[in-house]
């Protein structure tokens, strides 16, 4: 052989273990360019195209090399990586044992055997082989690391020997839970990347996960886990390309592709995703799923009764069904239904039986006889929404204002962050409770704390505690008005509510017994207007005259379309401003059904989300709210009353259509509150196009409406309910 040939090789060699891989590719070449079957020059690009993922170039290399070697044990060793690399798990396998059989004492192999095994679901074989390889080789870390994947939960002991022979051994702090000492050996370490990223984004904090995730984003689960974080920050189109990037490689990345499309308006894209999977044998839990779709923008009445009637015939063909934690799997609660204006209580009670008999632990009775060293009522407020929104902000003045000598108050929910209301309400708690993210887990800690009442501020916006609410965790357990509908559940002793916005024999409407109580029933503060308003065209609005319904779109119920089309087509200098929902699709399917009603498109204004003093500049600007039909503003109401705006509204048969009603009774203005439709269009108009009664009504409502905040007697109606709620369980 010429000495340059084998210079070549050997200076390659020297260059690729210190990992400079194009300089020791080109040394190489330069050896098989001197001698075309040169074996370890075949060999060694081989393991240099494995080493850069390229199964199929290192399978044709480290081939060639074999055939002048067929029994070479480490030739056919990495014959069977590559083969494996490719998937080819069985010819594999193959290779490994003609390794073995070759050299049975070589550790490697039998490491690289024991890890294929695991893949194949030989879970025995697979232990049995990495004991074989420990066997020949106590002292090689990536051994007992292998080990350690292998042994799965019992894997304590071996990571503990990976890291006591290499303590910088990243990967295996990955596996042991320690991302971030793996983070600070191998800062970009994609394993070590995703799991810091996924720890994040289960602590509610996906703006950091986020920003994790951007730094592996070619590793499969950072796609999945960007995908969750996306989703969580609304940025659902990104979300839906995330988990479409991995959706043939992680089967959960479909299923969670179906729920950005349910959650983007897209329910029939939904339905066919949930049924695909449901077709190729996924869990059973994923019909429930599909069983449970509504729309968000129904396309008209008719639609919405059909989708009502589906879910419960879909229901009904689950029996059977079990589930295990319904929080994870199925991720939502009855939040839509609220919004069709029918009564609610049937179908309610339909779903709970189901979710009873599909996870009977739901129905776990846990609650145990409270302690009182101090003598005080402990009361605990659990809500995932407990921050920077409404439910926050009408719970703040009842949980910062309950009177500390008769109560102790516990706040129980996820960890916020730096959130300011979140940061403020923690302050002013006893005790703070942060939510272990299992269901099984967070009922236990709940009971743990021996209430005396648990208050519910909202059931049904969101899973975790619509699946609380199925336990008895407290002897008394009560709920507002934060999402207005019942739960249909039996195990909430009572709904607590205003006596001004309940109708007449509301009592039918609930499960829960009603309380009717004094007042608006929260405490919040004036908001602060902004001194100088913005401008119109500031804020995106045009000329004319402006009728605004600053409400989340998912309210507007199709039986209040043709209203809006009867103002714009009364009132040619008109436009309808509305503000856009989570996703523009829900938007341009809005604007779809207004078009079908008669509304002309191009008079219909949507506006991007406005936060804060935006948004009240938009109530100022506003010659007339208007309040949808079936379901009333709440917040949004009494923020707009601060600005002096006139709300037209129309109460309707149920509590949730009646909030901005039961503001005015309590101001004592009769004012723009409509007996029918025709007479809610009369006054829109009216309001709108009059100056001077439009000026009245603000200067009626600018002198009335401390009645609405910082009630300090809704405070002390509700103090004494619970008190005498607790005395009587």
């Amino acid at each position: 052989m010429p000495v340059h040939v084998t210079d070549a090789f050997a200076e390659g060699l020297a260059l690729h273990r210190a990992g400079r891989l194009a300089e020791a590719e080109a040394r190489y070449r330069l050896a098989l360019d001197g001698d075309g079957d040169h074996v370890d020059a075949l060999h060694h690009l081989g393991l240099i195209a494995l080493e850069r993922g390229d199964g199929g170039r290192a399978l044709d290399l480290i081939g060639r090399a074999l055939r002048a070697r067929p029994a070479d044990a480490i030739l056919n060793n990495n014959l069977a990586n590559a083969r494996r690399r490719l998937g080819h798990r069985q010819a594999a396998r193959t290779s490994y044992r003609r390794s073995l059989a070759a050299e049975p004492g070589l550790a490697d192999g039998w490491g690289n055997l024991g890890a294929l095994l695991g893949e194949l679901g030989e879970a025995g074989l697979s232990v049995g082989a990495h004991r074989r390889a420990l066997a020949l080789d106590l002292n090689i870390p990536e051994l007992h690391f292998a080990f350690a994947l292998a042994l799965g939960p019992q894997a304590a002991g071996a990571l503990r020997r990976t890291l006591a022979l290499d303590p910088g051994f990243a990967q295996a702090w990955v596996v042991a839970g320690g991302f971030r000492r793996a983070l600070a050996v191998r800062p970009d370490l994609p394993e070590a990347l995703v799991a810091d990223g996924a720890a994040r984004l289960a602590a509610g904090r996906p703006r950091e996960a986020l920003a994790l995730l951007d730094r592996a984003a070619r590793h499969p689960a950072a796609s999945f886990h960007r995908g969750n974080a996306l989703f969580q920050l609304g940025r659902l189109d990104e979300a839906a390309q995330a988990f479409a990037a991995v959706a043939e490689r992680i089967p959960e990345a479909r299923i969670n592709l179906a729920g950005v499309r349910r959650d983007q308006g897209r329910t029939e894209e939904a339905r066919d995703l949930y049924g695909r999977l449901i077709a190729e044998g996924a869990p059973d839990w994923i019909r429930v799923k599909q069983a449970l779709l509504l729309p968000i923008i129904p396309d008209s009445v008719a639609a919405i009764d059909a989708a009502r009637d589906g879910v419960a015939a879909a229901l009904a063909a689950c029996t059977g069904v079990r589930l295990g934690d319904p929080v994870a799997e199925i991720g939502h609660g009855n939040f839509y239904l609220a919004y069709h204006g029918r009564d609610d209580r049937p179908l309610q009670e339909e779903i709970a039986r189901f979710y009873r008999a599909a996870c009977p632990s739901l129905s776990e009775d846990l609650a145990r006889r409270p302690l009182r060293p101090d003598g005080r009522i402990a009361v605990g407020f659990v809500s995932t929404l407990l921050r920077t929104h409404t439910i926050g902000r009408l719970n703040r003045g009842l949980i910062e204002g309950l009177d500390r000598r008769r109560f102790h108050v516990t706040l129980i929910g996820p960890d916020h962050g730096d959130d300011a209301l979140a940061v403020s309400l923690a302050r002013s708690a006893d005790r703070v409770l942060r939510l272990p993210p299992r269901l099984a887990d967070a009922r236990r800690a709940i009971a743990d704390l021996r209430l005396d009442l648990l208050y519910f501020p909202d059931i049904g916006m969101e899973p975790m505690t619509y699946f609380l609410a199925f336990a008895r965790l407290a002897p008394v357990q009560v709920m507002t008005w934060g999402h207005p509908d019942t739960t249909g559940l039996g195990t909430v002793d009572w709904m607590l509510s205003a006596a001004c916005m309940e109708p007449e024999g509301a009592e039918a409407h609930y499960v829960e017994r009603l309380a009717r109580l004094p007042g608006p029933t929260v405490r919040l503060a004036r908001p602060n207007p902004p001194a100088v308003p913005k401008a119109r065209s500031a804020l995106g609005l045009p000329e004319g005259r402006l009728y605004v319904c600053p409400q989340s779109l998912f309210k507007l119920h199709p039986a209040g379309d043709q209203a809006f089309a009867r103002i714009l087509a009364a009132d040619p200098r008109g436009r309808l401003v509305l503000i856009h929902g989570r996703h523009p699709n829900w938007a341009q399917q809005l604007t779809t059904r207004l078009a079908t009603a008669g509304a002309d498109p191009e008079r219909i204004v949507v506006l991007p989300h406005l936060g804060g003093q935006d948004y009240l500049s938009l109530l100022a600007a506003a010659d007339v709210v208007l309040d949808p039909i079936h379901y009333s503003g709440g917040h949004s109401s009494l923020e707009a009353f601060a600005m002096g705006a006139p709300i037209v509204t129309w109460p309707g048969r149920f509590m949730r259509a009646r909030h901005t009603a039961g503001f005015y009774g309590l101001m004592g203005i009769g004012g723009p509150v409509a007996r029918d439709l025709d007479h809610y269009v009369d006054l829109a108009l009216r309001i709108a196009g009059d100056a001077d009664e439009r000026g009245r009504l603000s200067a009626a409502i600018a002198g009335e409406s401390s009645v609405l905040f910082d009630s300090a007697s809704s405070v002390a109606a509700i103090e004494d309910f619970l008190e005498s709620a607790v005395a009587t369980a």
